[in-house]
């Protein structure tokens, strides 16, 4: 009978001891986390030190994308995806390397097709000022220490990146090597040279299936989650549904609705004008007289104007009627500098168009175009989709199909305005750059 007890004691004893184990082994998992976390502010711990169980389910945010709604140079938004709804998803971001003295936003977030997309707007920031950013999923998955930049409020010389047409095909998946090299591309060579992006149209083959969003924004990531973009609506955004993703996806000018998706802003007197081209469009009229209305505006307040749209206005079978019509007469009217389309997949420069309406143009100079009151045209849609072979016309100075993008370099000075651009391909193989054509504009 002893000999029972004895051995049942020792039983509860080393069941006692595995218990005490395993309350210290739990206690020194959650000592690393708030120490890691040691940065946060105190007023925060609450919402950082959750208590989690041991094991969790994997869930990194992904697909991390900037954006602007009010200004560049005092806010950004930061969107990303989870494929699990996150426990505790939040940004914090400081202008310390380390993250000390930080500001945590929790983000707003909408369940799209099983996806969980997240978006946090960064208010009152300083201009010029590069700011470090870490988004969590919960306090085991968090990404890496990111960066970005805000624009300055003053300033005499910028520059950015057009570039168009990512799309995949059909099935989702050919072009995703091609689209993501040439992000990776851009970033390796010009991340120091540009301070934004505008993406021409069709990021996606099907503007409804977020999950061809979701591989668009990981193929991108690294080009996006370091400089903001605009985005311009595409045919294949398929901006004739009420379940349209991409602006879900790309929340930009808080005003936007389903029936007016067009804007316009100025930046540093340079004025930008982003327009709807497909032919779905709601009601072409009120557009256009808006069109009419800011290029009133801009011609008399701006030094320069850039007009971005999807479809090229210089060609009668990739454009519809009324915007061919009613548009181009525009532009010409108001000295429109630069007008940059998609939809074609190769890269196009037209001559300074003096009549774009009847295809006139002055073809006297290729590269340099000194106090030029006339537009020219580009196409750049070739970053990423299947590129397509189109003839030359009379009124088109530079053709290739290849892929490409192009950087926008913009100095102000005393007495003149000077825009320079060039145009970078990209061979087949995912070789090196090149640069394919340059041309400067002084106004």
């Amino acid at each position: 009978m002893n000999r029972l007890k004895k051995t049942v004691n020792n039983e509860n004893t080393y069941i006692i001891c595995i218990i005490f184990f395993l309350i210290i082994l739990i206690s020194l998992q959650f000592i690393v986390l708030i120490n890691e976390d040691s940065t946060e502010s105190d007023s925060d711990k609450e919402y950082l030190d959750v208590p989690l169980p041991i094991t969790y389910q994997y869930n990194k945010p992904d697909g991390i994308r900037l954006t602007f709604i009010h200004n560049f140079n005092d806010s950004v938004v930061i969107s990303w995806f989870t494929g699990l709804k996150a426990s505790y998803p939040l940004v914090i971001y400081s202008t310390n390397e380390d993250l000390s003295n930080n500001i945590i936003v929790k983000p707003n977030s909408k369940n799209i097709s099983s996806t969980f997309v997240y978006t946090a707007e960064l208010v009152d920031l300083l201009p010029n000022k590069t700011y470090f950013y870490q988004i969590r999923s919960d306090p085991y998955n968090k990404r890496e220490i990111l960066n970005f930049t805000t624009m300055p409020t003053n300033t005499d010389h910028f520059s950015f990146l057009v570039y168009g047409d990512s799309r995949t095909e059909s099935n989702g998946k050919t072009q995703r090597d091609e689209r993501k090299n040439l992000a990776e591309k851009i970033m390796a060579n010009f991340n120091d040279k540009i301070q934004f992006t505008v993406h021409t149209g069709d990021m996606v083959y099907d503007g409804l299936n977020q999950y061809q969003w979701n591989d668009y924004f990981n193929d991108t990531e690294c080009l996006n989650l370091n400089k903001q973009g605009i985005y311009v609506e595409g045919n294949h955004e398929l901006g004739q549904s009420a379940d349209m993703k991409m602006y879900d996806n790309l929340p930009m000018r808080s005003n936007l609705t389903f029936d007016s998706r067009y804007y316009s802003f100025s930046y540093m007197d340079i004025g930008f004008i982003i327009l709807v081209s497909s032919p779905y469009a709601h009601d072409y009229a009120p557009q256009t007289e808006w069109l009419n209305q800011t290029l009133i505006q801009f011609s008399q307040e701006n030094l320069v104007n850039f007009v971005f749209l999807h479809h090229p206005l210089l060609h009668d079978a990739r454009t519809h009627v009324y915007f061919r019509e009613n548009w181009k007469p525009l532009i010409d009217k108001y000295n429109v500098s630069l007008i940059f389309c998609g939809h074609d997949h190769h890269y196009e420069r037209s001559y300074p168009m003096t009549n774009s309406t009847n295809f006139e143009y002055d073809g006297s100079e290729l590269y340099n175009y000194t106090n030029l009151n006339n537009s020219v045209y580009i196409t750049a849609g070739g970053a990423g989709a299947p590129l397509y072979t189109f003839p030359q016309q009379p009124f088109i100075a530079k053709i290739k199909k290849a892929y490409n993008f192009v950087i926008v370099d913009v100095k102000k000075e005393v007495s003149k305005t000077t825009l320079s651009l060039e145009t970078w391909c990209m061979p087949d193989d995912f070789g090196d750059l090149y640069k394919f054509d340059n041309i400067t504009i002084s106004k």
